[in-house]
């Protein structure tokens, strides 16, 4: 099992981010390039990943805790990926979000390599994406 975890500042209050962070219908503007997801019932979620010519596609859910603004996620089989978001507030008008993913079984991001260090860039490309649409959604 690999484990991927970025943190970032953002001048944006907390239950800002959250709202949009959760919002599946918004979430493609702030995820890395080659992952898609779309809401296919309560609390569940098809997405799709594309690493170079390799697509996977999952079943899994999508589980929002607005109280705590944490998401959860993972594919339904549990033998692949899993992860969570959690926004703190980090003093007036700010937020701190907490962008954590796991990956096991013979997948390449667990593995190693190119493909694990192309995924850590992407959780880093995630929470700058998410950052720019919740600054600027607050200008």
């Amino acid at each position: 099992m690999a484990e991927f975890e970025r943190e970032q500042r953002i001048p944006v209050d907390a239950r800002v981010v959250f709202d949009l962070a959760r919002d599946v219908n918004s979430m493609e503007a702030w995820l890395p390039d080659g992952l898609q997801v779309e809401s296919s019932g309560p609390e569940r979620v098809t997405g799709r990943v594309s690493i170079g010519d390799e697509i996977d596609e999952a079943e899994g859910y999508l589980a929002a805790v607005p109280e705590q603004r944490r998401l959860e996620w993972g594919d339904l089989e549990g033998d692949g990926y899993s992860g969570w978001l959690q926004v703190d507030e980090d003093g007036p008008g700010a937020s701190r979000v907490v962008l954590h993913l796991d990956v096991r079984g013979e997948h390449p991001e667990a593995v190693g390599g190119e493909v694990h260090e192309l995924t850590d860039e992407y959780l880093g490309q995630a929470l700058d994406r998410l950052a720019a649409l919740a600054t600027d959604g607050a200008a």
